[in-house]
């Protein structure tokens, strides 16, 4: 599942004399380089289609919890399990003081500020433990982040070179997601689905995941990217 980033999805409200790279084009190209038997994720159509609502953050990079929800649900149509119905979910807000990465960079005074949204239920609010690179939690959100600069670092706990979520989802299903940061805010989702999640970033995890996925009893990969990173991240080319 390749990701195109938010400049994509709305060039159409860009500066006249801004122009952006086809961020569609370079997905195509990358998944019909991929074998046969690899299924592709297109999240492209649908978050088009819905890109007058709030799916991306306005001063951060990232998508929103709502563009997260429409790429899970294109995810789950491709991987045959049932998409969690989003009328399950409690849509809570956990700020409204957000400024992330674009406001970094631009630092425009009196920016209006990001709302951060989450979709809560029994299955990801009551897990039985997510392990991070440096400690062990029962919860896949981190609050005190919420109160610090880099409040996006709420999702998964920020950038880990592996967590490994475990539900109360009794499936037998083990996941293994090769990622980067858009990955975090889909957790929410994943765990509806799968007994074990298994989060790997290329860019700080260096061993073999062949060797990982056999060890695990890992049932299923997702290769998550956003497209921008894709094309950037050297990282990658660790993955073996």
């Amino acid at each position: 599942m390749l990701i195109p980033n938010s400049i994509y999805i709305n060039q159409d409200k860009l500066p006249d004399n801004v122009t952006t790279y086809n961020q569609e084009q370079i997905i195509n190209e990358f998944y019909s380089k991929l074998d046969d038997k690899i299924k592709t994720v297109n999240v492209t159509d649908i978050l088009i289609e819905n890109k007058d609502e709030y799916i991306y953050f306005k001063t951060d990079h990232h998508m929103t919890s709502f563009g997260a929800y429409l790429a899970y649900m294109k995810y789950c149509s491709v991987a045959n399990i049932e998409a969690e119905k989003l009328s399950n979910f409690e849509r809570k807000t956990v700020s409204t003081k957000f400024l992330g990465t674009f406001d970094s960079k631009a630092q425009i005074p009196n920016q209006e500020k990001d709302i951060i949204e989450i979709y809560i239920n029994q299955k990801n609010s009551e897990i039985k433990s997510a392990e991070y690179d440096n400690e062990t939690t029962k919860s896949i959100f981190n609050t005190e982040y919420l109160d610090k600069k880099d409040k996006y670092s709420f999702f998964l706990n920020g950038n880990n070179a592996k967590v490994v979520v475990k539900t109360n989802v009794e499936n037998g299903k083990k996941l293994l997601v090769i990622k980067d940061s858009y990955a975090h805010i889909m957790a929410q989702f994943i765990c509806q689905n799968y007994e074990e999640i298994h989060f790997i970033d290329p860019r700080y995890y260096k061993a073999s995941l062949t060797e990982y996925t056999i060890k695990n009893n890992i049932t299923e990969i997702l290769f998550l990217y956003n497209t921008s990173n894709l094309v950037s991240d050297l990282g990658i080319l660790s993955v073996h």
